[in-house]
């Protein structure tokens, strides 16, 4: 997971790194496993708590109809980073999972149209960088963040 091997230089410089999922614990350490992420660093959200506070997008229009979709699944191809998509998307399809596992699906049927979001919040809780992923795939720009999150670090 990209996200992962950036790590070491993060916790480096003292900053804290989590992921919040939707799912329930159990989902979350098994997701943890499947893509290579610490699951002590992976937190489980069942009632959409967290993305509700956040107020991040949602619903069947921004995950497959928002322009952004096939915008966002062009440029990882053109950009050689799309291989990743199917290996980790394999354990939510329905019999997708081959290796005897169980298949992971989100607690609640809407959850399965939420989009995500990438978030630095400094020690202070002052948001450093926001992004909201317009659509499937439209993710935000990991290294711009793990800049963001470094200089917080540094300022504090």
């Amino acid at each position: 997971m990209q996200l992962e091997r950036r790590r070491p230089a993060l916790d480096a410089a003292g900053v804290g790194l989590v992921a919040v999922g939707i799912g329930t614990a159990e989902s979350a350490a098994r997701v943890a496993a499947h893509v290579g992420f610490d699951a002590a660093r992976l937190l489980a959200d069942p009632e959409n708590v967290a993305y509700d506070a956040l107020g991040l997008n949602a619903g069947v229009g921004a995950t497959f109809f928002d322009p952004a979709t096939p915008f966002a699944i062009r440029d990882r191809l053109a950009t050689g980073t799309g291989g990743d998509l199917g290996a980790v998307l394999a354990k939510w399809l329905p019999g997708g999972d081959r290796g005897g596992g169980a298949v992971i699906l989100p607690p609640k049927r809407a959850q399965a149209f939420n989009q995500g979001g990438l978030f630095v919040f400094d020690g202070a809780g002052a948001s450093r960088f926001v992004h909201y992923d317009a659509a499937t795939g439209a993710h935000g720009d990991l290294d711009a963040a793990v800049r963001a999150a470094l200089a917080a670090a540094g300022s504090s």
